[in-house]
């Protein structure tokens, strides 16, 4: 391969994340609430409309790999310091912009339209959705971040348990 050709491809490389690769995003996995009646928020903690056509949630469910749970469609936006959730089937509440069966395994993990890593929260000690440390296991209540999402890259640090949203 020539020169000049071998930059190119380098260059081509260059701007593809690896899956795994965290991107920097305003958008953070907020609450989640697992079973056939939870449900998965996503907050918009930037100052402008946020695009996530094409985004998905994987979950991990203690197999090698995480599976799929949820693919955005097309047009879908979170507004600016706004929400966007993700629901179960059993879901009692009145929002529900994305309808799944169930929200299963011991973690999530928000991708982007490329598949990098956006954001991602693990409850077991060994889930690969978790970050840093896994967060505290909340049986029959939901983890949540702050009202800001705040975001360490360490789940235990970032999520408490909560009492469900309605």
């Amino acid at each position: 391969m020539t020169k000049p050709g071998f930059l190119l491809l380098l260059l081509a490389f260059a701007g593809t994340p690896a899956p795994d690769t965290v991107r920097a995003s305003s958008a953070k996995i907020h609450e989640v609430l697992g079973g056939a009646a939870g449900y998965i928020d996503l907050h918009n903690t930037g100052a402008t409309t946020l695009d996530i056509g094409g985004w998905s949630v994987q979950a991990c469910t203690g197999g090698a790999a995480p599976v799929e749970l949820a693919t955005m469609p097309a047009g879908s936006e979170i507004p600016a310091h706004d929400h966007f959730l993700i629901t179960a089937q059993g879901f009692g509440g009145t929002v529900q912009q994305l309808v799944v069966e169930a929200i299963v395994g011991d973690g999530e993990l928000l991708l982007d339209r490329r598949g990098a890593r956006v954001d991602s929260v693990g409850w077991a000690p060994s889930s690969p959705c978790r970050e840093n440390q896994a967060a505290v296991s909340c049986p029959g209540l939901a983890q949540a971040r702050d009202a800001a999402s705040r975001d360490t890259d360490n789940n235990k640090a970032d999520f408490g348990c909560v009492r469900p949203t309605d």
